[in-house]
């Protein structure tokens, strides 16, 4: 583990099960459903559901999906001992006539017609919820609403678990919780054919560690994630660039394209969601507090370790 000890993750499983379980009765819901993708967000919060002890039905959504992310999938099912129906929306997307609308040379081509994935994917979750009185677990974490990595009505849900858990974090939590290898060991990506390996770093240029540390490293500093862009003309800030680069041994330009790119995302959170958080207070599940001294101290010492 970098991040977490099995006492914080042990608090986190806990009130997550519990939390979810109060959730669900309080609504006279009869069940969960989700998307087992094969990355680590999905894992955790499908195990979770599945230690709530209550109806489920998880599925993967193949569209033009990697072979190997199945397998990731379906590793954990034969893990967990739970049931996983592949269901195949290729032929849907190819024939969506969405795609011709979509210009060949457009510079937001590939994450276009990822986003048209993402939504085929939500629109399956929700029908199967609806048929069933069921709720669709959102899997979006911390890291990725920082830096934007979501699909607004695509890949969000019902009710949020992990939210305010960061990508790291979650690989913690993922070992505590038994998380096969083959899932623990895969880098974070997307699975939406919008880079060549379908890895987040791909766009991001940096692992998940250092986005999250630099992120915090300006908060802490009173960089607003849901400012004007200008801050990043503030001395304080410019001086700040050359610090964080020299702490954590990276181009200056990195630091300053994911600061960009936390900006230029904003939108997409600074008027909200309509999903409730379950665990929306880091103090309350015994982590450290995103944005603080200790925080960073943390983070900083795992990255150089």
């Amino acid at each position: 583990m970098k991040i977490l000890n099995n006492k914080q993750c042990e608090q986190f499983t806990n009130l997550a099960i519990t939390r979810l379980s109060k959730y669900i009765k309080e609504n006279n819901l009869k069940g969960i459903t989700t998307g087992i993708s094969g990355g680590i967000d999905s894992a955790v919060v499908g195990v979770i559901g599945l230690k709530t002890r209550i109806n489920y039905k998880y599925y993967f959504l193949d569209c033009e999906s990697d072979p190997n992310d199945f397998k990731k999938a379906k590793s954990l099912a034969d893990k967990f001992n739970f049931e996983l129906e592949r269901i195949d929306l290729t032929s849907w997307y190819r024939n969506s006539p969405l795609l011709d609308l979509v210009p060949k040379n457009h510079p937001k081509f590939a994450i276009a017609l990822g986003n048209i994935k993402a939504r085929l994917r939500m629109i399956s979750l929700y029908q199967h919820a609806l048929l069933n009185d069921y709720i669709y677990l959102d899997t979006d974490d911390l890291s990725e609403e920082l830096v934007g990595f979501w699909t607004r009505h695509g890949d969000e849900g019902d009710i949020k678990i992990i939210q305010h858990v960061t990508k790291t974090e979650l690989y913690d939590l993922g070992e505590y919780l038994g998380v096969p290898e083959i899932v623990l060991n895969s880098k974070p990506g997307h699975g939406l054919n919008v880079t060549g390996n379908n890895e987040a770093v791909e766009q991001l240029g940096l692992d998940y560690i250092y986005v999250e540390y630099i992120i915090s490293r300006f908060v802490e500093q009173g960089f607003d994630y849901n400012g004007s862009l200008r801050q990043l003309k503030m001395s304080k800030f410019l001086d700040l660039e050359n610090i964080v680069a020299k702490e954590i041994n990276k181009p200056i330009h990195l630091i300053k394209k994911i600061l960009e790119r936390t900006l230029i995302t904003s939108f997409k959170r600074k008027y909200g969601d309509y999903a409730p958080h379950l665990l929306p207070d880091r103090k309350k599940f015994g982590f450290l507090e995103f944005g603080t001294k200790a925080f960073n101290q943390k983070y900083l010492s795992a990255i150089i370790a």
